[in-house]
Formats: C-alpha cells, structure tokens, sequence
C-alpha cells in the first residue's frame, strides 16, 4: 500500500502532464457527474409532480361521488372520514369541502393548513343525482418532493464525486502504466543523450526493440533511436568533417607558405591583404609592411600599371600575363601572373593573385633556342644516316622473314620425312612376313610337286600340303592387308600434309590415320595413346593441317617428354564440339616444361634440343597452323600436377 502511495505521489508531482491529465479527467467527470445528476433529478421531479396529480385524478374517480352522497345526506361523520383519508395521499396538504354555491362558499369540512399557498390544486363539483351539491378542493404542496430531491441530489453528487474521482485516478494510473511512464522515460533518455560516447539505444519497460506487432509508442521509440543514431552518425561526421578541414587548412596553409609560387590576396583597389613568404622573400619586405601597400607598386614597374589594373578589375580572370619586376637583390625578374576574383553572395570580396617566378626559365628558354639552332644541323645529318640505317636494317629484316619461311616449309619436310621413315619401318615387317610366307609356300609346292611326280603321295601328305598351303596363305593375307592398310593412311596423312585443301571429314579418322603413322614411334618410345572423340564427329576445314598439328605434339612428346622419363607414359587427347567451338586438349604425363621457355614456347627456335637436332619449330609450326590458317587458339599450360597440356580451340563449322 505505501509503495502505492508513493508510486501515486510520484505520478502527480513529477510531471505537470499528469495534473494536467487529472484535472481535465475530474473537470470532465464534473462535468458529466452534475449534468447526469439534473437529468436525473428532473427526472425525478416529474415523476413525483405527475405521481401527485395522479393521486389528484384518483380522488376525483374515488372519492368524489362518495363524498357528494355523504354532503347529500349530510352524513358529515362520514365526509370526515373520506377528507381523513384524502389526506392520507402523499404531499397532501389540504382538503376543503364546501356548499359550493354562489351566495355562500363557507367550508363545511376542511383539513390541513393554508400557510405558505400551494404548488397544486384542483376544485371539483359535488354532484348528486345532477344537481351540484357542494365543491371540493384539494391542494398539494411540493415541499417535500423538493427536499427529498434536494437530499437525493446531494447524495447523488457525493456519490458521483467519489465515483469521478476514484475513475479519474484509475484512468490517470492506466495512462501512466500505458503512456506516462513511458514518455517519462523517452524525457528521461532524451535529457540523458550523451552523443560522445556510446550510443544506448531507447527501450521501454516491458517491451522489446523489435516487436512483432508495434504500436505508437514502439514506433515513437524506434523513431526517437533511429534519430538519435542519425544524431550521433552526422555529430561523428560532422567530427570527422571538422578534423578533415582541420587539416586541409593546415595542409594549405604548409602548402601556401612553402610553395615558391607568390600567392596574394588583394582588395578591389589592388591593396595587399595577405602575401605568402615567397612574396616576402621576392620583395625582400616582411609580411607586415607589405600588407596595406598597392600591389602594383610592389610586383611591377611596368609603365602601363594603370591600364594592367583596369584590365585585371574588368576581366572575370586574367590568367598568364607575363609582368616584369625589379627587385634589389634580384635585379630584373619575370613573373607569369594569373589573377582570379573571390565573390561570396554574389559580391566581389578580394582578388587572388598567383605569381610564378620564370626568371630562370627564361634564360634557360634563351639557352635552349641558341642550343635548337645548333642542333638543327646536327638533326639533319642524323637523319641522313639513320634513314640509311633503316633501308638495311628493313632489307635484313626481309631476308630473316624468308629464311624464318624456309625453316618452317624445311620443319614441315621434315616432319614429313618421319613419317616417310616411319612408314618404311611399319611396311617392312608385313612385307616382310609376306615375303617368309611366300617362300615357305614356294618350297611346299616344289616338294609336293616331287612327291607328286614319284608317285608315291600318301593322304597324309596331302593333308599337311594342305594344311601348309592355308596356313601360308592366311598369314600372306594378313600382312598385305595390314601393309595395305599402312599404305593408305600414309598416301592420306601425306596427301593431306602436302596439301592445304579444304573439305569435311571425320576428326576420329583424321586422328586415327596420324596415330597409326606413328605407330613405330609410339611402340619404340612404350608410350599408350588414349583418344576420345566422337566417330560421327565432322568437320569442313584443312585435315592435313589437323595431321600436322597431331604429329608434331605426338613427336614433341616423345622426344622432350617422354626421354630419359621412368614415369608413367601416356598421351591423353580428348576432342569435343559445342557452342560452335571445337575443343581439343592435348596432354602428356611426361616430365614437362622448363620454366625458363615456357612462356615463350610457341616463339620460332625455342628448343631444349640445341645441337641434338631439334630445330626449334615444332610447336611455332603448331601455332601457326592454330592461329593464322585455322583462326583458333592455343594456350599451353605447364603448371599442371603432371606433363603438359594444350587447349586448342577452333572455329567449328560443318
């Protein structure tokens, strides 16, 4: 309870908000409280004002008849009795019977008091058989309703005053749980902000920063951190601005004050403001008795300073007029000034006057002019000689390009008579089991032509004859069908070679026929080719330049790669077509490349083999063909974990 006290004297004495909350809540509850208790008080009034003529209407219909026939029979006991209990109504103050005629209106029987008049009153007729009798009358006072309304608004106003002020205060503690003590605290922070140091950001009691369903006061908090932060990002900012242009003006004023360039801020009337040492030290004047002083008696003698004037306060910037300056230490100097206005708000403020020295330019100028007329001479005789130079030097440069050609068309030859070798090697053992088989058919025949002619043949001996003859015979075939087979893939792959002819073919039989061409190389050198191409793959370009390409890789594999190399041999190449490209990578698990000529492997006579016979074209004559007559790309890659690999790519077209 006391906590609650205390919780409710903090309510209504630390902020104004709150009484002013209070008295508004008490004036409109007030306010309501009196209207509530008139409307109900004048509803009260006339509910009792109606009951009483109610009751008036009710002894009319009662009591009238009776008390006419008592009057009648002059019963007054009787009238007594009935006026008795006419009295008994509620607010009955008088009741009179009378004659009732016009001569005299004397009461007969009356009860109740005349004091003070009456509120309500009504005369009825006492008629009997149709004849009036006598008169009635009854009055009613309003005395006690108005006191009974007068307690119950009292009662009522009381009641509606605790009620309005113990609501006031519940409404006033909800608004305080609701709003009060949030706003308290949203003054609280705001009063708190401290934008030097850290940023804490505004969470109310009993919510969180980001709910899921906000109302005003979330949205006031998130909106009250979101500018505080904004707040302290522009202060840091505006700190870091502050810092920066800081330094800049120290940064300009260094640059200023070391700069050998005369910079001088002047007035409209050409009177120094400000000057930087380097115009103290060109006019041999401190900076104090420079300033005031008219800048045309200081850095010119120029006859003409009074046009130069008009001219510089009549131009909007007057850049590079050379001015010449007689100083006592100096003698006669040359400056290149270049003169630019400072407005602020539209209005001229000063005159920025920037003075570069080109004293000593000028004599090195001067210098330079008497040096170009000497060396004129000297240009005109170079040139004669250099031109001869050059005739040589294109003439030697176009022996070296046919020499180049020579060696590439000799490297190709070359080429082609390895596989001219090859093939004389790969001929020659068919030829020659032919040639075994031949000679053992030969003799069979001879022999059993010389049994046959002793006539002593046996079935047996016709049995081997034959089994002889078939033998022979099959391996005859076999080795002219494999030495016809060599024949014609050497005719293509030499045909090709010699040839730049262009049409389609398979790029598998393509490579297939260069790879038996070498296949005596290949078997010499133990080296496995594993190919991977498409049989249907096909294409319309230049096949022997395809060979070429094969068998000068195949070759520089066996020779640079594989030499001397206990490792694993084999030859990987893997053909492929798509996105209008194909693709062609070549690789070898040989030793590789040396670094050293990596880079420069597909330059003319780059080999390893110099003095062994390796001329140095091999793969030039590969990138020619790539390059120049297939209109493709070659890149070599010797980084890779083992060997080397080529990706060729070339236009495909069908």
């Amino acid at each position: 309870m006391e906590r609650l006290l205390a919780k409710s004297n903090k309510i209504f004495n630390r902020r104004s908000l709150s009484n002013k909350i209070l008295f508004y809540i008490l004036l409109c509850s007030t306010f309501l409280a009196l209207i509530i208790t008139v409307l109900q008080l004048l509803w009260d009034y006339r509910h009792d004002v109606s009951r009483i003529r109610n009751n008036i209407d009710q002894i009319e219909a009662s009591f009238l008849e009776p008390i006419a026939a008592s009057y009648w029979s002059l019963d007054e006991d009787q009238i007594r009795v009935q006026v008795d209990g006419i009295m008994n109504f509620p607010s009955m103050k008088y009741v009179m019977v009378s004659e009732g005629t016009e001569e005299s209106d004397a009461p007969l029987i009356e009860r109740g008091s005349l004091d003070g008049g009456f509120d309500i009153q009504r005369e009825f007729e006492l008629v009997f058989e149709g004849e009036v009798v006598g008169r009635l009358l009854v009055a009613a006072s309003l005395k006690e309703v108005y006191q009974r309304l007068m307690e119950k608004s009292v009662l009522l106003l009381a009641s509606q005053m605790i009620k309005t002020f113990i609501v006031s205060v519940a409404i006033l503690w909800i608004i305080y749980m609701v709003l009060i003590r949030h706003l308290n605290r949203m003054v609280n922070f705001t009063y708190a902000l401290d934008f030097e140091g850290q940023l804490i950001p505004l969470q109310l009691k009993g919510r969180s920063l980001d709910p899921k369903n906000p109302d005003e006061l979330d949205i006031l908090t998130k909106t009250i951190n979101d500018m505080s932060e904004k707040i302290h990002d522009e202060l840091e900012e505006r700190k870091l601005a502050n810092q920066r242009l800081s330094q800049e003006k120290e940064f300009s004023e260094t640059i200023i004050e070391s700069s050998s360039t005369i910079i001088c801020c002047m007035d409209e009337d050409l009177a120094i403001n400000t000057v930087n040492s380097a115009g103290e030290k060109l006019s041999s004047t401190i900076r104090e008795d420079l300033v005031g002083k008219n800048w045309l008696d200081i850095f010119t003698f120029d006859q003409n300073s009074n046009a130069l004037a008009s001219k510089i306060k009549s131009s909007a910037s007057l850049q590079e007029h050379e001015i010449p300056m007689n100083t006592t230490e100096h003698g006669v100097s040359t400056l290149i000034w270049s003169f630019v206005p400072f407005y602020q708000q539209g209005q001229l403020q000063q005159y920025i006057a920037f003075g570069y020295n080109v004293t000593h330019l000028k004599k090195i100028q001067s210098e330079l002019n008497a040096l170009n007329d000497s060396l004129e001479s000297k240009v005109a005789e170079r040139t004669e000689s250099l031109e001869k130079s050059n005739a040589q030097l294109a003439e030697a440069f176009e022996q070296l390009k046919q020499t180049q050609n020579i060696l590439v068309e000799s490297e190709k030859m070359a080429s082609l008579g390895g596989l001219v070798a090859g093939i004389a090697h790969e001929i020659n053992t068919p030829l020659g089991i032919s040639l075994t088989a031949a000679s053992f058919l030969r003799d069979q025949s001879r022999d059993f032509d010389r049994i046959l002619e002793s006539r002593e043949i046996t079935e047996n001996d016709l049995k081997e004859f034959i089994d002889g003859v078939g033998e022979s015979t099959d391996l005859l075939i076999g080795s002219l069908n494999r030495a016809s087979q060599l024949v014609r893939s050497f005719k293509q792959v030499a045909v090709d070679q010699s040839s730049e002819a262009c049409y389609r073919f398979h790029v598998a039989d393509n490579l297939e026929q260069v790879l038996t061409s070498l296949n005596h190389k290949l078997k010499k050198a133990n080296c496995n080719v594993v190919s991977n191409c498409d049989p249907e793959l096909t294409i319309t370009s230049f096949p022997g330049s395809f060979a070429q390409i094969y068998s000068n890789l195949v070759i520089n594999s066996l020779i640079h790669g594989f030499e001397d190399w206990e490792g694993d041999r084999k030859i990987l190449i893997s053909i492929e077509q798509k996105e209008g490209k194909l693709f062609i990578d070549y690789s070898d698990t040989g030793k590789g490349i040396n670094a050293e000529i990596a880079g420069k492997i597909f330059d003319p006579f780059v080999t390893t083999k110099r003095g062994e016979g390796g001329s140095g074209l091999g793969t030039h004559v590969i990138y020619n063909l790539v390059v120049q007559l297939l209109k493709g790309s070659i890149v070599c890659k010797h980084d890779v974990p083992q060997g080397v690999q080529f990706l060729i790519e070339l236009p495909y077209k069908e």
